[in-house]
């Protein structure tokens, strides 16, 4: 609806409601000449004009009829100027003819006067007019005279009239009345007008977006009221109405309010936004917010008010006499992201549209009052590391507003306290606390609470996975970034979603680079950072809040995760700082600290977390955090404790482990002191046992200084008794005196007993590495544990070899442990290393064996594994009973080998007849020259008698090219119980740097002579390097098509086995666990590897037989191995990286168990091709693939492009 004004402007203005008088019923005259509305020019006293088309016609145009009609009749134009100026307001009813109708505008020579009407299509838009209003009709609700315009000589005092449905402004109180017979009141009389006036503007309650006290400079008491219009367009209308009291001014818009509530029928209904507007919306939530373009958002609409008005609006123009038109304002509450769009008209038709994105997990604060005649409200977002952003706006639906905020911050942050939320985020006042109801996820709603904390801070996605091999399960485990480091803004995100998450009862941030948040502050005034309340509403001090807010965010996220879960008992910080030297040089700090252990240390001490497990291996500690540290252990508040590669010297140890034990025995259950400068004098280590009544798991592995004078056992029996909880027990590199060896064997044999009296003790495992255990001494330890008693027993790095005899006796008398760790022994004599494998042929109990990097000292010629290896091997796979983990993995340093012989690949065939074993490892072994015998085995084209029963096979690093990892992926499409071969990345790329090797070139050279020469035949130039490129487009392709169908395969099995990650699976607990086990957005190199050998990561190594503890693989926790948190490769009696050790990838021949010299061959890179049978051969004399039209193709492509193959 609007009314039709003849105005004076330079710019056309939106109107309110068409009007038209009785006369335009009464000839048939639709309401579709309306023109741009001046609620103002109605005054009598200052009269504005609208002409229709003036502009090159002259004023005999109009007829005698239109110049000599009065002004009751309703007519807009007279022929003198004087009543041109003082016309009445246009109506429906217009007598000018259509063509005058049709015209648009006119303007003087000097510019000054600007006379628009409305087009035929805003015209069409007209809903209503005036006089089909049935006034009589209307409900009044209210009414008060406006301030009159004293400027003007003649002065009208106009009148506001509110209704049920309207808001009316006429010219003075008596046209009011005479318009509206409900403002008489009983006994009043009225003079009766005829015909009824026309009010100066009509507002339908409906269209009102919103109502408020007028920001305005004036001194007056105002009130704004924005509503839309067809007329308009999609944009807005305003209008100011000013009273003498702000008595008049507050009931006026209580009134209003009111009234606007009552006509709202549906609040959620399609009156919020056109559906133009939603579908522009939409639009442009398809962009921001793509993977969720299917929920549906809620669209209000706004008004700008204060700074943000000042910000789009900055110059706004009187609406007191006439409206004014502006942009349409639109904010957009998404899932995760808040828009507020601003849409404004343009001259060619389509809109201009501009919006803003805020993230919901921003919001800082929602401010308002929660009174009935109150529209206006505040929000305040605030990015990490800026300045806040804060909307004024005001909304007709601003209680719905508040409503659906409080329902998004509740749905994005569940775990988080409800009063926090009523505290620090809504501060409206007189506003009941509501009760917000949203569903609930898996992992306590964390993966929906990280979207929308990476959404708002546009980062990209994170890898993070959920471990339940570990004692404090289930532990939330952020991965390392593959590509790149994570940023700064990707671990807040990770940090702030696990703030009040009460599903995880530990976090690993192994290998995770934290030093990029090093000396980041994002302190503000507010408190909104600063976690105070716990999640059971615990809340801190004044001084204890003032103190986090001013410090670094590292500082202010770790307190958070300490303080406000009640579930999180352990963190895992190692190899957490690789860039803090960098950043220390950098910020110069007075006193360099970590940052992320004084805020937990400092809960420690005051007793309100339960985090007391701290897993710090890796980390150079700072002096600040040893003093730290050495302060909270004399409290007795730490459980656990990793110090392992921290860089401790003898200074640092003494004060942080023995003074404290010493002087303040706690309640400390697990400690590890490995790879540190420092040491620990043997002396005092007697008497520091006595303290460590509660410890379950000891590692003081490369710690204990040899004292020549000290008399006695380094380990008393005594003191070994008396630690009943006793677990583990770890002094590798000590060289052991027979005193402490006669020890550890009346130890294991007073277990032993234990066991055989039904009262087990908790000790399973002894790592005695590089610690100078003999053969024979080997075998009292194995006779010590006795026959199937359990125990994980690691012997790796000692020479065994001196007295074998009595060590192979002793297995074959089935005496010793469940699993054993024997790597990095060499044999001098190939003899021994045969009598140690038969021994364990014979095994019936040992179920777990690592040998990786164990093998006969290398021939001075490097020749091929000889016949009683290969033998003795074979026999070892095929009739072993007990071994379900079994790691034969090479090592290939600089100074040192550790790999079998070439050749012995051949004794995997007896793996095809091995029934039990189901994890295997066997990396860096030179597998590529039996690559054809693996295969062999892993097909399931055999007889179920003799069918493997792999579950898992890791032989990374084994030179495969494309042909040997073709012919395995074959074999693996037809095995149905492997579920995982590990390819990554790394792995990948080592194969495709073989198949460039194989072509003479690298990645970044195709030199043009080193492959062939041009045929005199062809001399025409050949485009040798486009040839080249699309030679290596293709065989990537292969690549990458091998990847896929082996993930494929791979994806089957673990489906169809009940491993599946999808629905559905069955399989019991395992299967229910692996189906909760998430990657998020890994690749499809990963495999779901499970990393049952050490060093790996993943499901752990299976529990050894009569075993109290299942062998995870969680951190110090695995069997027999150790990582260096320094550089990451595994160490401490174990293999190197086999990544880092490799040797330069060397030409290497297609796998052949035996080859015919007299065929001509056609080599061409590391294929061989036959060139009379066209059938390359693999081991096993098995024709790995009869006709490689690929490998053909390419060499055809060769020849005719002029080269000599």
């Amino acid at each position: 609806m609007s009314t039709v004004a003849i105005e004076v402007n330079k710019r056309p203005s939106p109107t309110a409601l068409a009007v038209s008088t009785p006369e335009s019923l009464e000839s048939g005259t639709s309401s579709s000449t309306t023109g741009r509305s001046s609620p103002s020019s109605f005054d009598s006293n200052h009269r504005t004009f609208s002409i229709s088309s003036i502009a090159g016609r002259s004023w005999r145009s109009f007829s005698n009829k239109e110049r000599n009609t009065t002004p009751d009749a309703g007519h807009s134009f007279r022929s003198q100027a004087r009543r041109l100026s003082r016309s009445r307001p246009l109506s429906s009813s217009s007598h000018i003819d259509d063509r005058r109708r049709r015209s648009s505008a006119l303007s003087d020579d000097h510019g000054r006067l600007s006379l628009s009407a409305t087009d035929n299509s805003s015209l069409a838009t007209a809903t209503s007019s005036s006089s089909s209003i049935n006034w009589a009709a209307q409900q009044v609700e209210g009414s008060a005279p406006l301030e009159p315009d004293t400027l003007l000589l003649k002065s009208k005092t106009p009148y506001l009239v509110v209704t049920t449905n309207y808001l009316v402004k006429t010219k003075s109180r008596a046209d009011a009345f005479a318009l509206l017979p409900g403002l008489a009141t009983e006994g009043t009389q009225h003079e009766t007008r005829s015909p009824t006036p026309e009010p100066l503007l009509v507002i339908p309650m409906d269209t009102i977006v919103s109502v408020f006290a007028a920001e305005s400079p004036r001194p007056s008491f105002g009130i704004e009221v924005w509503w839309r219009t067809p007329l308009a367009g999609r944009a807005f209308c305003r209008s100011d109405f000013f009273f003498a009291s702000p008595n008049d001014r507050n009931e006026q818009l209580h009134l209003i309010t009111r009234a606007m509530q009552a006509s709202q029928q549906d609040e959620n209904g399609p009156g919020r936004c056109t559906e133009d507007v939603a579908s522009l919306l939409d639009k442009m939530l398809e962009v921001g917010e793509p993977r969720l373009h299917q929920h549906k958002p809620e669209i209000f609409p706004v008004v700008p008010r204060g700074s943000t008005r000042k910000e789009y609006m900055p110059r706004l123009e009187d609406a007191t006499k006439k409206p004014q038109e502006g942009p349409a304002f639109y904010l957009i509450v998404g899932t995760y992201l808040c828009y507020l769009a601003e849409i404004q008209k343009a001259k060619g038709g389509d809109p201009i549209f501009r919006h803003r994105t805020f993230g919901l997990v921003t919001l800082e604060c929602f401010e308002g009052e929660g009174v009935l005649h109150e529209e206006r409200f505040n929000i305040t977002f605030r990015e990490p590391f800026k300045a806040s952003v804060t909307l004024e706006l005001a909304s007709r639906y601003y209680r719905q507003i508040i409503r659906v905020f409080g329902t998004a911050d509740r749905f994005l942050k569940p775990a988080w306290p409800q009063l926090w939320q009523s505290l620090e985020i809504f501060r409206v006042t007189g506003l009941k606390e509501p009760q917000y109801l949203v569903p609930k996820e898996d992992f306590g709603s964390f993966q929906r609470t990280l979207n929308a904390y990476l959404a708002a801070y546009r980062c990209e996605d994170v890898d993070w996975e959920i471990n339940w091999k570990t004692r404090f399960a289930p532990e939330f485990r952020l991965l390392p970034g593959k590509r790149k480091p994570y940023s700064a803004l990707q671990l807040l995100a990770v940090l702030r979603a696990l703030r009040y998450n009460d599903y995880f009862n530990s976090l690993s941030f192994r290998d995770v680079d934290l030093s990029v948040l090093y000396g980041f502050r994002d302190n503000t005034l507010r408190k909104v950072n600063v976690a105070y309340l716990s999640r059971t509403c615990v809340a801190l001090g004044l001084d204890e809040v003032e103190m986090l807010r001013v410090s670094p965010v590292l500082h202010q996220e770790f307190h958070a995760l300490a303080f406000c879960s009640e579930t999180i008992r352990q963190i895992d910080f190692t190899n957490c700082s690789k860039t803090l030297a960098s950043r220390l040089a950098q910020y110069k700090s007075q006193n360099p600290s970590l940052q992320f252990l004084t805020p937990i240390l400092s809960l420690l001490r005051s007793g309100i977390t339960k985090c007391n497990r701290l897993l710090v291996g890796g980390n150079v500690l700072p002096q600040f955090d040893v003093e730290d540290l050495a302060e909270t252990m004399k409290s007795g508040a730490i459980q656990a404790l990793d110090v392992s590669y921290c860089g401790l010297d003898d200074s640092g140890l003494r004060d942080m482990i023995v003074t404290p034990l010493s002087e303040y025995p706690g309640l400390l259950q697990s400690l590890s002191l490995s790879g540190n400068p420092g040491r620990l004098p043997a002396h005092i280590l007697p008497g520091l046992l006595q303290y460590l009544t509660e410890i379950r798991k000891l590692n003081l592995s490369g710690t204990i200084q040899a004292e020549s004078y000290i008399k006695g056992s380094l380990l008393p029996f005594a003191a070994l008794e008396a630690m009943e909880s006793l677990e583990e027990l770890d002094i590798s590199g000590y060289k052991i005196d027979e005193d402490t060896f006669q020890d550890l064997a009346r130890f294991l044999q007073y277990r032993s007993w234990k066991l055989d009296q039904s009262q087990p003790l908790k000790f399973n495992k002894l790592v005695l590495n590089h610690c100078g255990i003999t053969g024979t001494q080997a075998a009292q330890l194995f006779d010590a544990i006795g026959e199937d008693h359990g125990m994980h027993l690691s012997l790796s790095g000692n020479a065994i070899e001196d007295g074998i005899e009595a060590l192979v006796a002793a297995i074959r008398k089935q005496h010793g442990p469940a699993a054993l760790c024997l790597e990095m022994i060499e044999f001098k004599h190939e003899a021994n290393y045969l009598a140690l494998i038969r021994s364990l042929t014979s095994s019936r109990h040992l179920t777990l064996l690592s040998l990786a990097g164990t093998a006969p000292s290398p021939s001075s010629s490097h020749g091929p594994c000889s016949k009683d290896l290969v033998t003795t091997l074979h026999d070892f796979f095929a009739r072993n009973t007990s071994i379900k983990c079994l790691d034969l993995s090479g090592f290939s340093g600089k100074l040192d080998d550790g790999q079998l012989p070439r050749g012995f690949g051949r004794s995997l065939a007896g793996l095809a007849f091995n029934s039990v074993l189901t994890h295997l490892r066997i990396r860096n072994q030179n597998l590529h020259d039996d690559a054809g015998t693996l295969g062999r085995v892993l097909s399931s084209s055999l007889t179920p008698t003799t069918a493997t029963v792999l579950a898992s096979l890791d032989c990374r690093d084994n030179n495969f090219n494309l042909t040997s990892l073709r012919f395995l992926v074959d074999s693996i499409q037809s095995n149905d119980n492997l579920i995982d071969f590990p390819l990554p990345r790394e792995e990948r790329d080592a194969i495709w740097r073989n198949v460039l090797r194989g072509l003479q070139r690298t990645p970044s050279s195709v030199a043009l002579p080193a492959l062939g020469t041009v045929s005199a035949a062809n001399p025409s130039p050949v485009p040798v390097r486009d040839l080249l490129r699309e030679e290596e487009v293709l065989l990537r392709e292969v690549l990458d098509g091998l990847v896929a169908r082996l993930e494929g395969r791979l994806r089957e099995n673990r489906e169809r086995l009940g491993f599946g990650l999808g629905r559905g699976g069955g399989g019991g607990e395992k299967a229910a666990r692996e189906r909760h086990r998430h990657r998020h957005q890994r690749s499809a190199s990963s495999n779901t590897a499970l990393g049952l050998f050490p060093g790996e990561e993943g499901w752990g190594w299976p529990a050894a037989a009569g075993s109290d503890v299942a062998g995870s693989i969680d951190g110090g926790d695995v069997p027999g191995w150790s990582r260096s948190p320094s550089t990451g490769s595994e160490s401490g009696g174990g293999m190197a990286s086999p990544a880092e050790t490799l040797d330069p990838v060397s030409e290497v021949e297609t796998p052949a168990e035996a080859e015919d010299e007299g065929q001509d061959q056609v080599r061409l890179g590391a294929v061989m091709y036959d060139g009379e049978t066209d059938a390359g051969k693999l081991s096993g004399d098995e024709a790995v693939d009869e006709g490689d039209e690929i490998f053909r193709k390419m060499v055809d492509d060769f020849r005719k492009a002029g080269f000599e193959v």
